[in-house]
């Protein structure tokens, strides 16, 4: 396992490299032939259990008009227990999300020298998965006449997509630069569809459910400072709140499907250092740090901690 950990963790690395070297000359591209209302940035961020890209595309039609897409690509996969209570246990897991954040207008209703306010409308969408395998030995098992040793398995994929609302706020001097980016989507509508397994504990083994419905609201808020024009600090914060039906089972070994409410939230600090590379061409090199949290229903807050490398590639005007 550790050293399988390690190869997947290389292999982020060096994807990370490649996307980076073939940024360069893109960006580089845009500003030789003087798209100077062309913006651009790719930036990889490489964590223990994953990676997170984030990819975005600028484009201002006039300078109170503008339009943006931004995609992220979010990858973990990690070995860990079921739960402290059961300790005789491995769950193998692995999670992907794609997301799109597209708004094709943003008006600037404030466009000073130094200071920009705008809003903007568009569109979200995420498609999620998470696959999960495993086992269990619990010997209280045993003193229900029930095998102490299961094997488990877990499918669920989600699509979400509703309005997205944007607000952007700008100030930039010679030497401060301060970027806020905020969004909701307040609504959105839900698919997933789930399949669960619990072999032999379960009668009938598996159990699948799918659904559609509504959630919301998705909350997010990037706010970036530069210093001196060669240090960046980040801060970045994901808010989520789902209500829908996930696969369990009662304390008769029952499948049901009951109604739960899930917050997740995601707050990320960052500091760079910021290298210009000619015209309005700049990377950054710098460490991350996320604090992750779940709460379902009203059961404890879950909450986790990771690193991250910061490597990305943009275009400054």
């Amino acid at each position: 396992m550790v050293f399988r950990e390690a190869a997947r963790v290389k292999r982020h690395a060096i994807f990370v490299i490649i996307l980076w070297i073939f940024g360069f000359p893109l960006s580089a591209q845009n500003q030789r032939f003087g798209l100077g209302n062309l913006s651009f940035s790719l930036s990889p961020k490489v964590l223990k259990d994953g990676s997170i890209t984030d990819v975005s595309f600028g484009y201002t039609y006039a300078p109170h008009s503008a339009g943006l897409l931004r995609l992220r690509f979010s990858n973990t996969s990690e070995n860990e227990q079921f739960d402290e209570t059961v300790p005789d246990s491995l769950n193998a897991s692995e999670s992907s999300a794609f997301e799109v954040f597209l708004t094709p207008f943003e008006y600037a209703f404030l466009n000073k020298e130094r200071i920009q306010l705008k809003v903007g409308g568009g569109v979200y969408y995420e498609y999620y998965t998470l696959t999960e395998k495993g086992f269990f030995d619990m010997p209280v098992l045993e003193t229900l006449d029930k095998e102490r040793v299961n094997s488990f398995s877990n499918d669920l994929t989600r699509h979400n997509i509703g309005p997205n609302i944007a607000l952007g706020f700008n100030y930039q001097s010679e030497w401060f630069t301060l970027t806020i980016n905020a969004g909701a989507v307040p609504i959105f509508y839900l698919n997933a569809r789930q399949d669960m397994g619990i072999t032999p504990l379960m009668d009938p083994h598996n159990a699948d459910y799918s659904q559609d419905t509504s959630g919301g609201p998705y909350l997010y808020a990037d706010i970036t400072a530069v210093l001196f024009k060669y240090a960046s600090l980040a801060l970045l914060y994901d808010y989520s709140a789902l209500d829908y039906q996930v696969i369990d089972f009662d304390d008769q070994f029952k499948w049901r499907t009951p109604e739960s409410k899930v917050v997740s939230q995601s707050l990320k600090l960052e500091v760079c250092a910021l290298l210009p590379l000619g015209g309005a061409i700049y990377t950054q090199i710098g460490y991350g740090h996320t604090f992750d949290s779940t709460q379902v229903n009203s059961a404890p807050l879950v909450e986790s901690g990771k690193d991250y490398l910061i490597l990305t590639m943009k275009t400054i005007h």
